[in-house]
């Protein structure tokens, strides 16, 4: 597979893949096998439900588990791994088994996929991603065993411990509760909580970062990669911990738990609908957010947030945006402002056409929530979702899509050749 010679570029490989799973999966699951009986559902709903695994999202249209059998069950998990590892990291771990040579254009595939600053390294990140996502999700599976043993039957609590840790690790938020409850009924359960959050964690914070810290071990050691990643996660869920039990009175278990998963997963164990509009205000601050680069989450990442704030910081105390005794690239600080902005162009324009298509449905705060969490891959809902028309189905589906490969990503793959017309500078009034 190399790019130069078919022509394409990494971003429209990530694109294609990306697109061909998302097509594989609606067709199989428009198939009656994917469905329990009596149950007939539309292609729109199976491009919705596939769009959403590939892009480890979990807002749904219908039901999971009373709509789909264990084929089609089977099938969203087998989504929920691909579009969560990447279509990258599966490519090249299928050449690598196979003793294929991976050449600069495969490495550089890997670059923009896990948007890495350069090309050394890359095969190690994909081991990490592989290896990681076989303990972590081995470990999840075994503990979540026992937890539903307690509640279902040998091989039901397999199936819900394997579906739910694949969910969780993936920062899918896809569940087999039923009745739209997600963990609600595991809200005072410390293990589920405990488990559930682990795995949204670890699967959120960047594979690169579990590389570098299963190398260097020391904080000292770690690239300032990591550390403002690392430094970014303990401030926001402990951020999001203290205002949910002051301004939602949540018990400390539900008050991390929601810290944890509004930024990347999607799951609840509380009702979002019955938060306060500030309540609903702030986690989409934190869906806003997101995770980590080259992570299974969504969102602007951390990183550019904390170069945003690095940014303006600068601005205001005349300083070098620098952190850990290094400055930030201006190329960096140029790339976090296009971010923010695309991604804000795209949040606005989804929430504009969804009002267009609802009329006065819905409140404008309930559909900038749904857009923000399609956008940030989270699958948070106050309840909207499933009962929207299929014309805000669709800008949805194309919210979620663009939100997963990246706005930089989907941008640059429809840019022309580069001038090389050159022009004279001059100055405007800014502000």
């Amino acid at each position: 597979m190399k790019v130069k010679n078919i022509g394409l570029s990494p971003n429209h490989l990530l694109l294609i893949g990306f697109i061909g799973i998302i097509l594989i999966g609606s067709a199989l699951l428009s198939l009656p096998i994917s469905w329990n009986q009596n149950i007939v559902l539309s292609y729109l709903d199976a491009l919705f439900i596939s769009t959403s695994a590939v892009c480890v999202t979990g807002l749904v249209t219908v039901d999971v588990a009373l709509t789909f059998s264990l084929f089609g069950r089977t099938v969203i998990a087998v989504l929920i791994l691909l579009g969560g590892l990447g279509f990258a990291a599966m490519v090249i771990s299928f050449s690598l088994l196979f003793g294929m040579n991976i050449g600069i254009s495969q490495r550089t595939f890997i670059k923009e996929a896990y948007n890495l600053s350069s090309l050394q390294g890359t095969l190690r990140v994909v081991r990490t991603v592989i290896i990681a996502a076989l303990f972590f999700q081995g470990i999840g599976i075994l503990l979540e065993y026992f937890i539903f043993r307690s509640t279902y039957g040998p091989l039901h609590a397999l199936g819900h411990a394997v579906f739910n840790t694949i969910s969780a690790f993936n920062n899918a938020g896809f569940d087999l509760m039923g009745g739209y409850q997600s963990l609600t009924g595991y809200k005072n359960h410390l293990l589920m909580n405990l488990v559930t959050a682990i795995l949204i964690i670890f699967g959120g914070i960047g594979f690169f970062v579990l590389a570098d810290c299963a190398k260097n071990r020391r904080w000292k050691r770690l690239s300032m990669h990591s550390r403002i990643v690392i430094l970014m996660n303990l401030c926001l869920i402990t951020i999001g911990f203290i205002f949910f039990m002051i301004e939602e009175r949540l018990n400390p278990l539900s008050a991390f738990f929601q810290s944890v998963t509004a930024r990347t997963a999607g799951f609840n164990t509380v009702d979002i609908g019955s938060f306060s509009q500030g309540g609903q205000l702030f986690m989409m601050g934190l869906m806003y957010i997101g995770a980590s680069p080259g992570s299974t989450g969504g969102g602007i990442k951390t990183t550019t947030t904390f170069a945003l704030i690095l940014s303006l910081g600068s601005l205001m105390f005349r300083r070098e945006p620098a952190a850990f005794k290094r400055k930030i690239s201006t190329e960096s600080l140029f790339k976090a402002y296009q971010v923010l902005l695309l991604s804000a162009l795209l949040i606005l324009g989804g929430s504009f056409l969804i009002l267009l298509a609802e009329g006065s449905r819905f409140s404008f705060l309930s559909v900038l929530f749904e857009t923000v969490s399609a956008f940030a891959t989270v699958g948070l809902s106050t309840g909207i979702t499933p009962i929207i028309s299929s014309a805000s189905k669709v800008v949805l589906i194309i919210i979620m899509f663009a939100g997963r490969v990246g706005p930089i990503t989907i941008a640059t793959s429809m840019k022309a050749r580069p001038s090389h017309l050159k022009y004279v500078e001059e100055k405007i009034f800014i502000g």
